[in-house]
């Protein structure tokens, strides 16, 4: 009996565990994904940059699509619902390396010790993303603002409020799902008269979906000299060289590109890609190995913390990568490149620290945030 046939974009890893399913992999670039390229697969896995609809699938014997993303404003769900086809999302996947990134830019762009005040933090969204962050900030002795109407559930920890609430804080970061569903649709949902609460002195975050904030509204807030860390685009993969010029950090949609995150997008689609094709699953997949790091001497928690964040998030170094290529060269491969080429970061909870010198606070922090402490 032969085996399924799974096409996959390239760009997806194929994780030991995938590997190991009684399957054909069939791996094609994203753009020679094509209705001919699906002829005789039983399975589809894909990314944002592949529209899925009835124009790529009628016609093909595809009985499952899965998407290594949490976005799946690429998917047409109700033409898949009305055929039948099962569908994932890899939601959650990389929530925990957007969340480093966050604190990241957070840390860079000098806002920690604000936010270890007690400062307030405001959250557009409150999934997987949202959710997880907001933990790790509250627990840092932030004061948590969230707007999402989807959402009836928040942790005690959070308080609920507006947009127009959210948007006053002296940290805004967006993670909200792009979607145009009533009542409360989400693209452009900043616009610029969203735009005109956000302070000055506002560090402005969007490592969510380029599609919440308009051009407009982020030119605007370059105007105003708010400090923009922009990670995803308004129009990507074309990005106005005029917003790439005023953002104060710019990187090319890879705030969730860890190694983790990676593993997880792929491995998260197999449960339900083995329930649909009936397979045989072969089970464990291998842990990563801990990277120890050892705390300086002598240095003041607060920029132990800080320098342990912007280490992890490496925005610095890839905000320096991505202007020299863009400068170089400003098409949407460019763009594209940047993210295929990435070389992973690794996630906070993937760290093991030590050091003789760090305070029962420092240790706190740390652990709150996912890190394991030798003590």
């Amino acid at each position: 009996m032969s085996k399924p046939r799974v096409v996959i974009d390239s760009a997806i890893r194929v994780t030991p565990r995938l590997r190991a399913l009684p399957i054909e992999l069939v791996p094609l670039v994203s753009t020679d994904i094509s209705r001919d390229a699906l002829v005789d697969a039983q399975a589809l896995l894909t990314r944002t940059v592949t529209r899925i609809d009835g124009r790529l699938l009628d016609g093909s014997d595809v009985r499952f699509v899965g998407t290594a993303s949490a976005g799946t404003d690429h998917i047409d769900l109700n033409y898949l619902a009305a055929r039948g086809i099962p569908f994932s999302s890899a939601a959650g996947c990389n929530a925990s390396a957007v969340g480093d990134y966050v604190l990241a830019a957070i840390a860079l762009c000098g806002k920690l010790e604000p936010i270890l005040a007690g400062a307030e933090v405001g959250l557009v969204g409150y999934g997987n993303v949202g959710r997880g962050l907001a933990k790790r900030l509250a627990a840092l002795g932030a004061r948590v603002r969230v707007y999402d109407p989807w959402t009836t559930q928040f942790d005690s920890h959070v308080q609920e409020t507006d947009l127009q609430g959210v948007l006053s804080c002296g940290v805004v970061s967006l993670h909200a799902a792009l979607h145009h569903s009533q009542p409360f649709p989400s693209f452009g949902m900043i616009g610029v008269q969203e735009a005109k609460v956000i302070g000055r002195d506002t560090l402005f975050i969007n490592a969510g979906r380029g599609g919440l904030l308009s051009e407009e509204a982020a030119l605007y807030l370059v105007e105003r000299g708010v400090d923009l860390v922009l990670d995803t685009w308004p129009n990507e993969p074309r990005v106005s060289l005029e917003l790439l010029k005023g953002a104060r950090y710019a990187t090319p949609h890879i705030a969730g590109y860890s190694e983790t995150a990676k593993n997880n997008a792929t491995d998260f689609l197999i449960p339900p890609l083995i329930e649909t094709l009936e397979l045989e699953d072969h089970g464990a997949v291998p842990q990563g190995e801990s990277s120890h790091t050892v705390l300086p001497f002598g240095s003041t928690d607060d920029s132990v913390l800080a320098s342990l964040l912007s280490s992890v998030g490496r925005i610095e170094a890839d905000d320096a990568k991505f202007r020299a290529a863009w400068a170089r060269d400003q098409g949407p491969d460019t763009f594209e490149r940047q993210r295929r080429e990435y070389t992973m970061r690794q996630q906070l909870e993937e760290l093991l620290v030590s050091g003789e010198a760090s305070s029962l606070r420092l240790n706190g922090w740390l652990e709150a945030l996912g890190v394991t402490v030798r003590h």
